[in-house]
């Protein structure tokens, strides 16, 4: 069997250009297995040849049709040919782009004149197509360098890839996602109000490059939740110029307007919500995060258990235990007062305890570091609690799980400490960035409106 792939372009003006790309053997006696069908080697050279042969097409049209002045519908002369790479998804192309002479009519006005007008210039900028550099950004964001490299010269026919072109181009579009998201913000129109709109934060550690010395990174990450819609977001505070504006951006695209309070949920961390606080300018409600609470009060109940259950115990059982039994349930209402209070006679019943048996003075000491501890966080946070079963019966969030997904999505995945690698605050940075375009569907959506 024998397969001819020929190419038929019809322009507008209704002239047609045929090409033949070529043919492909298959005979029938000398078949195998693997021969069936297109190989993913010939699936590579027709790509090749198919993109070679629409985008110079493509261009001779565009050409033509820019020769006309926009201002007089004159046609404008041709100045010179030069000769131009373009890095494409299915190949690497050189191709002779014309030059055109600016028109006479602008000589009339007041603008100043300059050099001959590139067409292809205009297209392509940097000498890529956008969707090459949206699948690098893509495949740099969800793998490391030279894996999104050796990804790409695998399934397409495009060019020798380089990890270092693959980051750069990460970076080019990270810049492209805050720029589009910093001139185009989303404003509810005055008839609709504002979402209420909650906000999760937490924070990723990474290696960071010696040159910068520091052990490790501290990349926030976090969600943006509405009632029908989720952002996420990352960000290095150190590569950034103003870090609350970029999470400002990110909090208008989700219509939040400069009136509105925020949300937030976070733990005890104070730098979190005050990242928060400079990008809405105060408006913060900030709730400190159920699951770091409940945590420790696992610890004292873990620590009361373990005292109750000692041999050489001799106090009263129920002063221990019904305290600790009872604080997750006056802390979940809202009974903060109440449950401090419990804690502090905890600590009193605990160093009355007197005893020379060493296993239940370890138990003993263990009690009160472990009731100190949630006394003191509480005490911290006391204007962050809330009533917890209130709002969960409400249906409003009371954890930062989404954050900590956000953390593993962004963080750990990509850039966390087993995957042995070193980042710099703008590496760090751009990858946060693009990551999260990436998870969203925010950066396949960026490009199709570019190209639009």
């Amino acid at each position: 069997m024998d397969v001819r792939i020929i190419v038929e372009t019809t322009f507008e003006n209704g002239t047609t250009k045929r090409h033949r790309l070529g043919r492909l053997s298959r005979p029938s006696r000398r078949t195998q297995p693997e021969g069936f069908g297109l190989l993913l080697e010939d699936a590579k050279t027709i790509l090749g040849q198919l993109q070679n042969v629409i985008l110079r097409d493509q261009i001779d049209e565009i050409s033509e049709a820019s020769r006309f002045c926009p201002d007089c519908d004159g046609v404008r002369a041709i100045h010179d040919y030069r000769s131009r790479v373009l890095d494409t998804l299915f190949g690497r192309i050189e191709v002779k782009a014309p030059r055109i002479r600016r028109c006479a009519c602008n000589a009339k006005s007041d603008v100043v004149l300059g050099g001959p007008l590139s067409p292809l210039a205009h297209f392509f900028p940097d000498r890529s197509t956008p969707e090459l550099r949206r699948l690098q950004a893509e495949l740099g964001a969800r793998h490391s360098f030279r894996e999104a490299a050796r990804i790409l010269e695998t399934f397409l026919p495009c060019a020798k890839q380089v990890n270092t072109s693959v980051r750069n181009r990460l970076g080019k579009v990270a810049r492209e996602i805050c720029g589009s998201e910093q001139t185009e913000p989303l404003v509810p129109s005055a008839a609709e109000e504002a979402p209420a709109l909650t906000v999760f934060l937490d924070g990723a550690h990474i290696r960071c490059r010696p040159e910068y010395q520091k052990r490790h990174l501290d990349v926030v990450v976090g969600k943006i939740e509405s009632h029908d819609r989720c952002r996420r977001f990352g960000l290095v505070q150190q590569a950034v110029l103003s870090p609350a504006s970029q999470l400002r951006q990110d909090l208008k695209a989700l219509g939040w307007d400069h009136e509105q309070t925020v949300t937030v949920i976070s733990d005890g961390e104070p730098a979190l919500p005050n990242l928060v606080r400079n990008a809405v300018d105060g408006k913060v409600r900030h709730i400190l995060d159920w699951w770091h609470i409940s945590m420790r009060i696992q610890h004292v109940e873990n620590a009361v258990k373990g005292l109750l259950q000692s041999r050489g115990f001799s106090g009263i059982p129920v002063l221990f235990k019904r305290p600790a039994e009872t604080l997750r349930w006056y802390l979940w209402h809202g009974k903060v007062l109440t449950a401090t209070t419990s804690l502090q006679w905890l600590m009193v019943d605990s160093a009355r305890l007197v005893t020379d048996d060493r296993v239940v003075t370890e138990a003993v000491r263990r009690v009160q570091a472990r009731c100190r501890d949630l006394y003191l966080y509480l005490a911290n946070n006391m204007d962050n609690l809330t009533n917890y079963g209130k709002r969960h019966r409400r249906g409003l969030p009371v954890s930062s799980s989404r954050a900590e997904g956000c953390v593993d999505d962004i963080g750990n995945t990509r850039m966390g400490k087993r995957r042995r690698m070193r980042w710099s605050p703008n590496g760090a940075h751009r990858v946060a960035v693009v990551r999260a375009a990436v998870l969203d569907g925010r950066l396949t959506c960026a490009y199709q409106r570019a190209a639009a």
